[in-house]
């Protein structure tokens, strides 16, 4: 059975993940060190080209600062992700809800020398093996752990519908809520057609709190309201998914 976690975000509306397993973050850490090896024999290949290396060792260290700082901007610029979590479907996330933070992520990085570097990764497996939210030193200092997700939906299952230019707003006042806000709501919705409406809960809770937040006083259908929230951000905001 799958271990998972209560995330309670600070819009006081609980999601539940399905945590990564070891096996999980081993594999995605396999890719990233394959990766790293194609890296370097590019680079050698390059150097060989070129006829020899020449250019001393400071050269040389700049050379190899990408592998160095790989899963620290891998993760800063892919929403919590390496290319192989990506291949696995997990990723980093915070423990209060929120998108981990610069801070959190340099945490991660920086014990990365104590979790997988020394002792090759034994004490990476260990500690997420006996901990209760799967965390590896550099998650429990950070405030982290690591998920799974479910991969991209299709298009056509995604909740942004493209809006024409005569497109008429219905609640003008959706800009109080922040981007943030309407990616959880986005996630929500989500999970909620995902699990065919198991988590009617979770949904409710994210009406209500939408729902007073734009002083809407009137009951609506909960599901449609949300959409048309998500479609009316885009359209004032000029987003698109």
């Amino acid at each position: 059975m799958m271990q998972t976690i209560k995330i309670q975000t600070t819009q006081n509306i609980e999601l539940e993940y399905e945590l990564a397993g070891i096996g999980d973050r081993m594999v995605a850490y396999i890719v990233d060190v394959l990766i790293y090896i194609a890296y370097i024999i590019i680079i050698l290949l390059i150097i060989d080209a070129t006829g020899g290396f020449n250019g001393g060792f400071w050269v040389g260290f700049m050379m190899f600062l990408p592998i160095l700082f790989y899963q620290l901007l891998c993760e800063i610029f892919l929403n919590g992700q390496s290319i192989g979590k990506k291949v696995k479907h997990i990723k980093v996330i915070s423990l209060d809800g929120n998108q981990p933070n610069l801070g959190q992520y340099v945490i991660r990085w920086l014990m990365r020398i104590i979790d997988t570097m020394m002792g090759s990764g034994v004490v990476a497996v260990v500690t997420i093996a006996v901990s209760p939210k799967a965390q590896r030193v550099g998650d429990m200092l950070a405030g982290t752990t690591v998920v799974r997700i479910r991969p991209a939906t299709h298009f056509r299952e995604t909740i942004f519908t493209e809006t024409v230019e005569t497109y008429v707003p219905q609640f003008t006042n959706v800009t109080r809520l922040s981007e943030s806000d309407i990616s959880l709501l986005k996630e929500v919705i989500n999970r909620y057609k995902k699990d065919s409406g198991t988590n009617y809960a979770v949904l409710e809770k994210a009406y209500d709190k939408t729902r007073n937040i734009l002083q809407i006083n009137e009951d609506l259908e909960k599901l449609p309201f949300l959409e048309t929230v998500i479609k009316d951000f885009n359209f004032l905001t000029g987003r698109a998914d």
